[in-house]
């Protein structure tokens, strides 16, 4: 299972000149979900003092080093060579016009002093971390333009552990400066349909996720069949977000699309990540967490949120709590239920983990799997952490 532990913030860059962090981690989001390459350090070695800008590897990228040359030189322009060490020649690139050869995009830009032959930049590319495992998720859409309201759209389709299946989810920005939020809306589709709004695709299921305009922490899980997000922002405080397939108790033909919309927020709420009141999904019960069972999206509730025994208040013996025994935190399923005899499946890599003796970002190792610690909000309760999965 591919995962990523980095952070994004609001430096401009190529793709985004005029960018703010939760701009820059939905990019971030679709390049490692979508299995785009990683491009590493550009290096240059000539005359020229032009620059290569818009630098992106495909999804479909392998892990090689590219040679940029110079092969034909003209006032204000030039022609360069474009040769892969795995992918070999490919066609060539004219300076100030946008090169795409399938594998690797950039442009070339002329600077004062024109270029040389045999001026040269080698690009080494890395292949995408999804793409290498076979799940690389399809982009559907990507859009970098709108206002505070609409802002950048992602949606995304997924095929699930089987390969052959379509699921489909995604994320926009939406913020206000006046109001000093900067979030993101997670959305939940049945389908999707190009002419239709973010929010109008079929089916949508939409929760909020405050996020920030400065630097943003995060921790990011994805499976063929769902990515689980937590982010550090601001304060500092701990935001999350769950889009995709769960496990569900029941076959795909009676269960065919058991999917969750889990945010901190109801709708794209106009709520800045320092309000104390906003709750994790894993809380139950509220619209900030959807569930689509075969009759169509109800309020999820959690297990053990709710159960006394396991997750109580610890102020008396009908109210108790799961603690550590012998330093050992066993790791219990998220069971998905609707507050009666029916339970639908429990959430793929989501853990419940109590919170006594423990803390936010601990990490833990069990039978060779890697997990992080996590905690709802700024909230240091036993109840407000989870452990996420990080790999298989």
């Amino acid at each position: 299972m591919p995962h990523k532990i980095s952070y994004v913030d609001n430096t401009p860059t190529d793709a985004l000149p005029h960018s703010l962090a939760h701009y820059n981690l939905l990019r971030a989001i679709r390049d490692f979900c979508g299995g785009y390459g990683v491009i590493g350090t550009v290096n240059y070695t000539g005359t020229g003092n032009g620059t290569m800008t818009s630098i992106e590897a495909s999804p479909t990228s392998v892990t090689e080093t590219w040679t940029v040359t110079c092969t034909a030189t003209a006032v204000d322009g030039g022609t360069f060579s474009v040769t892969g060490s795995v992918s070999g020649v490919k066609a060539s690139a004219t300076v100030g016009t946008p090169y795409d050869n399938g594998l690797l995009k950039f442009t070339i830009s002329d600077g004062a002093t024109d270029f040389i032959l045999g001026d040269s930049f080698s690009v080494p590319v890395t292949q995408g971390a999804a793409s290498a495992a076979g799940i690389a998720y399809d982009i559907l859409r990507y859009t970098t333009v709108g206002g505070e309201a609409s802002g950048h759209e992602l949606i995304m389709r997924a095929h699930g552990l089987t390969g052959t299946e379509e699921i489909y989810f995604g994320l926009r920005t939406y913020h206000s400066v006046s109001a000093d939020y900067y979030n993101l809306l997670a959305g939940m589709f049945t389908g999707y349909v190009a002419g239709n709004t973010f929010d109008t695709q079929p089916g949508a299921a939409l929760a909020g996720v405050p996020a920030h305009n400065n630097r943003i922490d995060y921790w990011l899980s994805l499976n063929g069949q769902r990515i689980a997000m937590a982010m550090k922002v601001g304060t500092p405080v701990y935001e999350h977000f769950y889009l995709g397939k769960f496990l569900p108790y029941s076959r795909p033909s009676q269960y065919p699309y058991p999917v969750v919309c889990g945010g901190m927020l109801v709708g794209a709420a106009a709520t800045r990540f320092s309000e104390t009141s906003h709750n994790f999904y894993l809380r139950g019960n509220s619209a900030r967490g959807k569930l689509r069972t075969p009759a169509g999206w109800i309020n999820m509730h959690c297990y053990p949120w709710g159960n006394l025994f396991i997750a109580g208040a610890s102020t008396s013996s009908t109210s108790l709590q799961l603690r550590d025994t012998t330093n050992e935190y066993p790791l219990l399923p998220v069971e998905l239920h609707d507050n009666s005899a029916n339970i639908y499946g429990q959430l793929d890599g989501i853990h419940y983990i109590s919170g006594f003796n423990n803390a936010v970002e601990n990490t833990l190792v069990i039978g060779g799997v890697n997990y992080v610690v996590m905690q709802s909000v700024a909230r240091t309760g036993h109840t407000d952490y989870y452990a996420l999965r990080l790999d298989a």
